[in-house]
């Protein structure tokens, strides 16, 4: 925060040999003047050498008869400040009360009578230069964000409606608005130090008394303070906000630490989060998809993709399968140790337990012969048909193999029902007779199915569409009919 140039320093007074004049004219106006003390424009001039004292006497405050106001002139006082007997703002010139009744002063003393009489905020004392005291500056420096405004003009008496607002060089504000924000200030500055009060009791035990006797003083830890989250965040809380990795692991923690007792409370949000996390993960999945399709990538890298995101191929099965993990060994050893058959992925179905292999190609595969077999019609490729027989091999020495690879690795709850195949490989068709020819031969093909990216791209970009609908509000709950009639 940065240093007050107004509380520190030396401030003369009317003891100090500072002077406060009033003049009056004949149409009613007054005005309230000052003079700096010798000793202040002295040590000005030993502080700041380029200092070069007023001609004459500075006002301070002005009466306006005609608009019944009185406009202050706010004055730095301190003489150590660089901006002695300047202007105590950068842009705002004047503060003006409009409706204070100052009518009935005749003299000095009924002027400053009458300062003291200004709002809490307001410096009234002359020889401290009037203004805003310092600790709601930050009501003034907002103000002068506007550019244009050099007057605050404080209106007691008027309806808040139309205030605030800006009128020519004016910002009109009510006096119970600023009240309003001088008390809400304040509290922040309140509850701040009370905080600062707790972290420096809490530090001071765990550095001096925790370090020598931790049984004896075992550590303790800043107190949680009801609403901590919703002040720290405020209105921010409604957009994204660029939280460091300590503040996203902290959030994390307390959302799964919190998670129980919120939804036995209110498990609606909950579901919103969930429903929200799920959307922004599927999306950010979608995307990565989208690029990784303009790009050449090699098999194993497609492999490590769709392992680290399971979620895609389970998404390609039309009913609940759990992952058995990639390079999943399906029998076929020989005596040298050699003629093992490994799959690329493994799964299961979530009841029954039944096993499903799944051989991974890349997007670029071609799925058919590049010249027709005969006419307009296509035969697939050396590369799909061999991964589909190659799937084939590999469940029938799954079958073969299924008891004593149960046996060797303890996992008894699958099955080998009804083995699926699953061959990813390619991107769908462009012209009419390659897309007839593929469908042809994929629909033909009794255990296996062959999907392309595109079509894994397309079951995401599906799912994300119903995410994205706006969730079913939970129906309010009727209040009690002591009469039990219906509607």
């Amino acid at each position: 925060m940065p240093s007050n140039p107004f509380r520190t320093g030396y401030v003369a007074t009317a003891e100090d040999g500072a002077n406060v004049t009033f003049e009056t004219r004949n149409n009613g106006d007054w005005y309230l003047l000052y003079q700096p003390a010798p000793e202040a424009l002295r040590i000005a001039a030993l502080v700041h050498q380029a200092f070069s004292p007023p001609s004459g006497l500075l006002l301070l405050a002005e009466r306006r008869k005609n608009e019944d106001v009185v406009v202050t002139h706010p004055i730095n006082t301190t003489a150590t400040s660089r901006r002695f007997l300047d202007s105590k703002y950068e842009s705002l010139r004047t503060i003006t009360f409009e409706g204070f009744h100052f009518s009935d002063v005749e003299n000095l003393e009924g002027a400053v009578l009458a300062l003291r009489g200004l709002p809490t905020g307001f410096v009234k004392d002359p020889y401290f230069g009037l203004g805003i005291n310092y600790d709601i500056r930050f009501m003034v420096e907002n103000i002068e964000r506007l550019g244009d405004v050099t007057d605050l003009r404080v209106c007691r008496g008027r309806d808040r409606v139309g205030l605030p607002r800006i009128e020519g060089v004016s910002y009109f504000i009510a006096v119970n608005s600023f009240d309003d924000t001088r008390r809400a200030i304040n509290r922040i500055h309140d509850k701040a130090l009370s905080i600062a009060t707790d972290e420096k009791r809490v530090l001071a035990h765990n550095e001096l008394l925790s370090a020598v006797d931790r049984q004896r003083f075992p550590e303790q830890y800043r107190p949680y303070r009801k609403d901590a989250i919703v002040e720290a965040l405020g209105n921010a809380a409604s957009r994204p906000l660029g939280l460091s990795k300590e503040d996203q692991q902290a959030v994390l923690s307390v959302t799964k630490a919190t998670a129980q007792t919120i939804s036995r409370k209110d498990p609606h949000p909950l579901l919103e989060l969930s429903r929200e996390i799920e959307l922004v993960t599927l999306e950010a999945l979608v995307a990565r998809l989208r690029e990784m399709l303009t790009k050449k990538l090699p098999e194993a890298t497609w492999q490590k993709f769709l392992g680290e995101n399971p979620f895609i191929l389970k998404m390609a099965f039309g009913f609940p399968v759990m992952m058995m993990g990639d390079q999943v060994s399906s029998g076929g050893w020989k005596f040298s140790g050699k003629g093992g058959k490994v799959s690329d992925f493994a799964v299961k179905a979530a009841k029954s337990g039944n096993l499903a292999l799944i051989e991974i190609k890349t997007p670029d595969t071609q799925l058919l012969e590049k010249t027709p077999y005969r006419g307009e019609v296509f035969s697939p490729t050396r590369e799909v048909a061999g991964g589909v027989n190659q799937l084939l091999d590999q469940r029938y020495h799954l079958q073969k193999s299924l008891l004593e690879l149960k046996d060797n690795t303890g996992v008894w709850d699958v099955e080998s029902y009804a083995i699926q195949g699953l061959v990813i490989a390619g991107r769908i068709p462009s012209s009419k007779p390659e897309l007839k020819s593929f469908e042809l031969f994929r629909n033909a093909l009794k255990s296996v199915l062959v999907l392309t990216y595109d079509e894994l791209l397309l079951k995401l970009e599906h799912l994300l569409e119903v995410l994205r609908e706006p969730a079913e509000q939970p129906p309010p709950r009727r209040p009690f009919d002591p009469l039990g009639e219906d509607d």
